[in-house]
Parts: C-alpha cells; structure tokens; sequence
C-alpha cells in the first residue's frame, strides 16, 4: 500500500440521534479541535461518504501529511431502529425480571428488588382500583381527580423517553419475531460499512469505537465479519490447492498466543495490576497474529476495538437467560471471548485439510471461527459507579466476563463533578487535564491514531507468569530479532481497584471441538 492511512468508525448509542452530531463532537474531541472559522486552523476536513449508503453523512478526514490520515466514518443505525411499542418494553423487561436472584449480576441487585416491589405495587393499586370500581366507588378521588391535565402530562413526557431510549435497547437486545427485523437491518448495515471500509483497499488498519448500546452492536458486527472472513480463508486456500498452489502458512505467532490464552485463562480472579499486565502482554499477541496473517495472505486489518460506557459488563444478564445459559453460548463459541475460547485441542486453531490437483492431502493452520480478538486488541473504558447516578452505572469491565484480554481502564471526571456520566467520555474539560485517570486523554492512548504503540510499558515480568508462558508469549527484538518476553504491566498512576470478582460462571475452559470444522 503507497499511502497507508487508517479508518475509524464510531457507533453511536441510544437515543434519538442526529447523523453527524456525535461523530463530530467525537473527532472534535479526539484531535483537539478548537472552535475557529480559519481554514488553516482546521484539524480535519469533511468529504463525501460513499461507503455508508446514506447521504446524510460525511466522511471527516484529518489533516496532515498522506501517510498519517484517519478517515473518520460514523454507523448511524437510528434511523433502522424502530419506536418501541409498549408491548415489546414489557415483553423484555418482563424477561429481565423473570430470573433467580443469583443470576442477577450484584450492580443490578437492588433496581431488580426494586422493579419487583414497584411491579407488585402496581398490580395490587390496579386491583384494588378495579374492584372500588365495581362496587360503584370513584376511582381516583381527592386531589388526583382534580389534575388530570398534570397526570397526562408526566405520563406522556415518560412515555417519549422510556420509548426513545430504553426501547432501542428493548429491541435490539430481545430476538423475539417482532424485533428480528429491525436487529438484521442494524446487523447488515454496519456489517456493509465495515466490509466495504476492508475492501476498498485504503485502509491498512481500522478502529471500530462503539458507545453505551452501540458497543453491543459492534461486537455482533465484527462477530460476524471474522466469521465471514473464517469461511473466506478456508475457500481461497481450498481454491489454491486444486489449482496446485502450495502456499505456505506460518502459525507460529498463532502458537505463542494460544500458550498466552493458556496462562490468562489459569489465573483466577487477577487483580488490577495483573489485569493490566495480562491485557498489555494479550495486545502485543494481537498485533503479532495479525501481522502473520496479513503474511499468509489473509489480512485482517480491524486492528482495535475501543468499547465506551459498555452494557457488555451485564452480558450474562442482556444476552443470556442465565449463567448457565452464558457459558453455554461461550463454550460453543457464539459469544467470542478475548482471548478466544480453546477447543479440546487447547487451541483456538485449527487443521484446515483439503486435497491438491494431484490428490495430495494438504493442510494449514487455520484461526476458528470465534477467534476475532486473537487479532483484535479489545479495550474498554468505563466509569466506575455509585448509587446509580455517580459515574456510569450502565457501562463497567468486561474483562471478568469476556477474560483478562480485555483492557479494562477505568476512568473519572470533573463534568457535572461524575454524576450521570455515561455521555462524557470524551468531553473535554480543563479540570481533567491533572487526572492520570481523565477520560479523553485515555480514549486517545486505546486509539492510539499516531501509531505509536506506546502501551504496553516496559517493566518487570509478574510472578505469576511461568517460564513455559514466558517462551509463549515471547515477540522479535525490533534490532536483533532476538524473541524476547513482553514486560509486565505497571498499573497506571492514581487508578482505583475495580472491586469485582469474575463471575464463577459454569465454563468450560476448553470448550467441544465443533465436529463441522
């Protein structure tokens, strides 16, 4: 590629969205763009997007020298999303509610008890309502029948946001038949966007962002375009064999990962700074993976996965009926883990056979269908909460349950002092330059646009890493090629412990071979 230059596509959250006004504020963010009406003051330029399929947006390209380029790309999926009927709001929250008190992840604990205690209020209000009303009583009488204009006035205003906001996360979160339609028109959408972003050659590497709702949704998107590019793979080496092409597949940064995943999926209930290391060691196997593929002639250019104020914290609580339910769809690899889940074979790679044009059996090592983050570096932002407004209650690490490839960065702020802060990830505030933990700052590391790779930092192995992982996980020396052993991972300054065990979900660390493979 002459002119390398990098993609970025954001996804936005719930809610009644414009096209463009969250990208912006995003990139406005991100570069440090400042208000001016001077040309040569400009950060980034706004041109034409023939890639989303929808003139209401634009491509924003920053500025700079050509081998340095961020073209900026918004999934805008608000307009696929339809209103949500009350009967699809009650259908999902009853299918939230409708479970065993310790299968409700422990943040949510106390707004299930609650929700139970108001559900129960209300039905005993309705029938008690309903028989005054029987036996010939009035059934609001005193002040509330006197303000009927108020009544229908608070209740239409709760009625707009309920649906508005919290009926996206009904629909796209519920399969059931009247939603399906509106969760593959979202799925197809973005799945479009990112397939042509790949193939239009441009892009050596591309950055997929997804906030609040939207991280869900881009997790299903790239789920399904690593599974595309699984069976791709498999074609295009069966096609070169019967034609007698032998090419030679390397797997030996396949290898070292899966010694690594090993070593992640044996320490139980890591602290921070094991976390942290883990993750940093995890990244460094992403890029080496992705480097030997792109060798192989099977390049998977989606390089980074940047979740912001992420529900994925409450997967097993919005994708499953249960832990059991969980682990389940993680053993069988619907749900991709990071690192990728190990089949019988302790490998998330597999022999992929076939025969030449001289019926010779020929074979390759091939990635599995569920190992998306064995090439892509996952990292997750969130704002650890309290009492349900302080900081962010609807995002929180995903590491506990997706494993410790997950980088998960908890962060603070100065705006409105933390509280309600699931929109302000990346907004700029001067009280947060102090903070090692401010959000933007951050956001722009996990991005890393610059291309500088300067995370993870150099350090002293953990002692929990063994000899056998530490030859595993070993990368080339850029001067010597010499393979030497990723450094541990000091825990950022003035970062607070996340206080969350992982889940003792029923997993099988290594999950039944898929016998179609």
């Amino acid at each position: 590629m002459s002119d390398p230059r990098q993609a970025l596509i954001l996804i936005h959250g719930i809610g009644e969205q414009r096209p463009m006004d969250t990208l912006r504020g995003f990139v406005d963010a991100v570069l440090d763009q400042q208000q001016t009406n001077r040309l040569v003051d400009a950060k980034y330029y706004s041109k034409p997007d023939f890639l989303s399929d929808n003139y209401e947006l634009r491509r924003l390209v920053s500025a700079g020298g050509h081998g340095d380029r961020t073209d900026f790309y918004e999934f805008y999926w608000a307009h696929l999303m339809p209103t949500a009927a009350w009967d699809r709001l009650a259908g999902w929250y009853w299918v939230l509610m409708y479970r065993r008190f310790r299968d409700v992840p422990g943040r949510i604990k106390p707004i299930w008890l609650l929700s139970w205690l108001v559900l129960i209020g209300v039905v005993a209000l309705g029938v008690y309502s309903s028989t005054h009303f029987l036996l010939g009583y009035p059934v609001a009488p005193g002040a509330l029948d006197k303000a009927p204009w108020f009544l229908l006035l608070v209740i239409g205003i709760l009625s707009a946001t309920v649906r508005s906001f919290i009926g996206d996360a009904a629909v796209y979160l519920s399969p059931t038949p009247a939603n399906i339609e509106a969760r593959q028109k979202i799925r197809a959408a973005g799945l479009n966007l990112l397939d042509k972003v790949i193939a239009s050659g441009r892009y050596d590497r591309v950055i997929v962002v997804g906030h609040s709702l939207g991280s869900i949704i881009g997790y299903d998107i790239l789920s399904l375009a690593w599974q595309k590019r699984f069976d791709d793979v498999r074609a295009r080496l069966t096609a070169a064999w019967q034609r007698g092409e032998l090419p030679k597949i390397a797997s030996v940064a396949i290898r070292n990962a899966e010694g690594l995943a090993k070593t992640i999926r044996d320490i139980d209930d890591p602290n921070e700074a094991e976390r942290e290391e883990l993750a940093g060691k995890w990244r460094r196997a992403t890029w080496e993976v992705a480097e030997e593929q792109a060798s192989n002639g099977d390049p998977w250019p989606i390089s980074d996965f940047v979740t912001l104020g992420s529900p994925l914290t409450y997967a097993n609580f919005l994708l499953a009926r249960d832990d059991a339910d969980f682990g389940r769809r993680t053993g069988e690899r619907e749900l991709p883990h990071c690192p990728p889940a190990r089949e019988l074979t302790r490998r998330f790679s597999f022999e992929h056979k076939g025969v030449d044009n001289q019926g010779r059996v020929q074979k390759a090592v091939v990635l599995n269908s569920a190992a998306v983050f064995a090439a892509t570096a996952w990292t997750n932002l969130f704002y650890p909460s309290f009492a349900v407004l302080r900081g962010d209650f609807i995002g929180g690490p995903v590491a506990p349950l997706f494993w410790a490839g997950v980088r998960d960065v908890p962060v603070e702020t100065s705006t409105w002092a933390g509280w309600l802060a699931h929109t302000h990830y990346w907004t700029r505030n001067p009280l947060d330059n102090s903070l090692a933990t401010a959000p933007l700052p951050n956001l722009r590391e996990a991005l890393d646009l610059g291309r500088e790779r300067k995370w993870p930092l150099n350090s002293q192995p953990a002692a929990t890493t063994t000899a056998a992982a530490n030859v595993a996980t070993s990368i080339p020396d850029a001067e010597t090629g010499a393979r030497v052993v990723p450094a541990a991972i000091a825990p950022r300054r003035g970062h607070k412990a996340v206080n969350q065990k992982s889940p003792r979900l029923p997993l099988s660390k290594d999950p039944p071979t898929d016998p179609t493979l």
